[in-house]
């Protein structure tokens, strides 16, 4: 065979950047056993993935440490990052320790309409209280 009759070397899948290539996980922890990582053309890993069975029927698809938007082709299922929380954040902080105060103040509320209506007070009184009307009191309090 002649230089000129020596195929032509083709790249792989992988080497076009057609497909992400897969990176087992080295045998170690039982947590470990399964996991595939995804790299992309230039090393980094893209998704790690693992299946195990359902505690019902059939199998769970767990993916993790997504770096980019995933579409599931044949599905309307789109995965997407986890987003990136700069957990220090003024802004976070104020936040979560709003919703917090909000639901203390909430359970408080519930609590303090509870114990009107049990000394026996009035969807009235009580609506008058919270600024509303008794119906609007008694429908969103009158489950307790």
């Amino acid at each position: 065979m002649t230089p000129r009759e020596t195929p032509a070397y083709e790249r792989t899948q992988y080497e076009a950047g057609w497909r992400l290539k897969p990176r087992p996980w080295p045998v170690g922890p039982s947590e470990s056993y399964g996991k595939v990582d995804f790299d992309d053309g230039e090393g980094k890993a893209v998704l790690t993935l693992y299946i195990q069975r359902a505690p019902e029927e059939g199998y769970v698809l767990h993916v993790e440490h997504l770096a980019a938007p995933l579409r599931v082709d044949g599905t309307l299922l789109r995965l997407s990052p986890a987003p990136q929380v700069d957990r220090g954040a003024e802004n976070f902080r104020r936040i979560t320790a709003a919703r917090t105060a909000a639901a203390k103040a909430e359970a408080e509320l519930d609590s303090a309409v509870s114990a009107a209506r049990a000394k026996g007070d009035s969807w009235e009184v009580i609506g008058a209280a919270l600024g509303t009307s008794a119906r609007t009191a008694r429908e969103r309090f009158g489950h307790h």
